[in-house]
């Protein structure tokens, strides 16, 4: 392929050849992993002084990925990213996450067991929601570009 195509056409002569395979299904789980973290750190970080690193740990091991795995498919990941739908999932997220963060103070107000558990359950539904739209996310845009092809 020549060196001087623009990202459009390489983008269009990549779904010429075949289909555009997706990102590996663990590498949701890992960016849901990446979210939820903070939450994590904040749950355990009174007994486990370690898991105070786990959210650096974590960008480390995403940056890692970035620039040696996931390097042939960066351009794929941008446009994914710079998406409505990306868009649209990381406002979704962060309504979910103030939504759920002023409903469970004032659940777990009222309930004090709940109270020192309330970074894991936030940590939890962050994860498992990220995972879910991010994939789903991919999925439909591949969909729409490899029906093309």
């Amino acid at each position: 392929m020549n060196r001087f195509l623009t990202r459009e056409t390489e983008v269009t002569a990549g779904t010429r050849e075949g289909k555009i395979e997706g990102l590996p299904g663990w590498y949701f789980v890992l960016v849901g992993l990446l979210v939820a973290s903070n939450d994590f750190s904040l749950q355990f970080s009174d007994r486990y002084s370690w898991v105070v690193y786990l959210p650096l740990a974590l960008v480390a091991v995403h940056l890692t990925l970035w620039f040696t795995l996931l390097s042939r498919r960066r351009k794929y990941l941008r446009a994914v990213w710079r998406s409505k739908q990306a868009l649209a999932l990381v406002a979704v997220l962060f309504a979910l996450r103030l939504g759920l963060q002023v409903g469970l103070t004032k659940l777990t107000d009222s309930a004090a067991p709940l109270h020192s558990y309330t970074h894991l359950i936030l940590g939890l539904v962050m994860l498992v929601v990220t995972t879910a739209g991010a994939w789903f996310d991919q999925w439909l845009i591949l969909r729409v570009v490899n029906r093309a092809a």
